[in-house]
C-alpha cells in the first residue's frame, strides 16, 4: 500500500482523502500464513502539517483465526483506527533529498515518526502493525464455547467425553480428607 504525497508536499495544511485496497491472502510471518481472507482496505486522509505528514483513517479486513478454547478456525472481522506521522528522511545537513530544509531536529529520533524518501509513502508496515494489535487476544468461535477436554482433547462443543475431571485444588485436598473422615 503506497500513497503519493506529491500534490500536497509544498502546501502547509494541504490534505487529501484516499482509499487503498490490497490482497494480503499470501502474507506470511515467520513462515506462517497470517490468515487474511478478504482484501485489506485503508480509507483515510493524509495532510502536510508543515513538519510532518499526518495519516488518519480506518483499516478493515477479515481474518481466519483459531478459537482460543477449541482451536476451530473462525472468520473474524478486524477493524482498526490508524493515526501515524511520517517525515521525509534527511541528510546530515538537515536537508531532504530535494535540498529542501526539513527543519529536522535531533530529538525527532526519539519520537514515533516514520521516515520515507521520495514522494511515495509505503504504508504496509504501519497498516499491518495496527491490524495485528487489533486482533483479540483470545478470539472465540462463540461466546459460550466449551473448549477442549484437558485430559483427552475432545471438543466439548461436539459432545461430552467420558473423562472424570477432578476440579479440587491439590492444596485444598487435606480439607476434603477432613470432611470425608467426619462422615
Amino acid at each position: 500500500m503506497q500513497v503519493n504525497i506529491g500534490p500536497i508536499k509544498d502546501q502547509k495544511g494541504g490534505e487529501f482523502s484516499f482509499r487503498l485496497e490490497e490482497d494480503w491472502s499470501d502474507l506470511k510471518m515467520d513462515g506462517q500464513p497470517l490468515g487474511f481472507v478478504s482484501p485489506v482496505v485503508l480509507k483515510g486522509k493524509i495532510g502536510w502539517t508543515g513538519e510532518c505528514f499526518l495519516l488518519r483513517g480506518t483499516i478493515e479486513t477479515e481474518m481466519k483465526i483459531a478459537c482460543a478454547r477449541c482451536l476451530e478456525p473462525k472468520q473474524l472481522r478486524i477493524q482498526a483506527e490508524i493515526m501515524e506521522e511520517f517525515r521525509r528522511a534527511h541528510h546530515r545537513d538537515g536537508q531532504d533529498e530535494y535540498g529542501d530544509d526539513t527543519g529536522a531536529k535531533d530529538d525527532w529520533a526519539d519520537e514515533d515518526i516514520q521516515e520515507f524518501r521520495g514522494l511515495v509513502i509505503d504504508l504496509d508496515e504501519v497498516v499491518l502493525d495496527n491490524l495485528l494489535v487489533s486482533v483479540p487476544i483470545k478470539p472465540l468461535c462463540k461466546e459460550d464455547c466449551r473448549g477442549l477436554c484437558p485430559q483427552c482433547g475432545q471438543d466439548l462443543n461436539k459432545g461430552e467425553c467420558s473423562c472424570e475431571i477432578d476440579d479440587i485444588n491439590p492444596h485444598m485436598d487435606i480439607l476434603r480428607k477432613l470432611l470425608d473422615s467426619g462422615d
